[in-house]
């Protein structure tokens, strides 16, 4: 389960460095950096559930998200941390059982990460 969490984090991270503060202003009504904060939430709750209080990566990688998108207090950062606790609680009501089930939704999620990440190449960087 590291392995796709670790490649999912990195697609984030690559999408924010490839465009620091460039996703600041919404492109249309579904955001593509506002669903994936989602599903780092999503991830959050199964790698804190799974891994322990200590499995910090998502939120972690949430902060550096935040870093490059919304840096200063607002409206937006505001909406990125609601879809990242909403995304959270969503995967809570869930109950994905760790194990084998975990696995499926983490692959699930990093695929989602992967196409949002994709979309906002496209954006920013075509």
């Amino acid at each position: 389960m590291k392995a796709i969490v670790s490649l999912a984090a990195a697609l984030v991270l690559a999408v924010g460095a490839a465009a620091p503060g460039a996703a600041r202003q919404p492109v249309s009504d579904t955001y593509p950096v506002e669903a994936l904060a989602g599903v780092m939430g999503e991830l959050h709750f199964i790698a804190f559930k799974c891994e322990g209080r200590d499995a910090q990566a998502w939120r972690e990688t949430m902060l550096e998200l935040l870093e490059h998108e919304a840096p200063a207090r607002g409206t937006f950062r505001d909406r990125l941390i609601e879809t990242f606790n909403d995304g959270f609680r969503a995967q809570q009501r869930r109950d994905t059982r760790c194990g084998a089930e975990a696995e499926i939704e983490v692959r699930r999620l990093a695929a989602r990460g992967r196409s949002l990440s994709e979309q906002l190449r496209r954006i920013y960087l075509e």
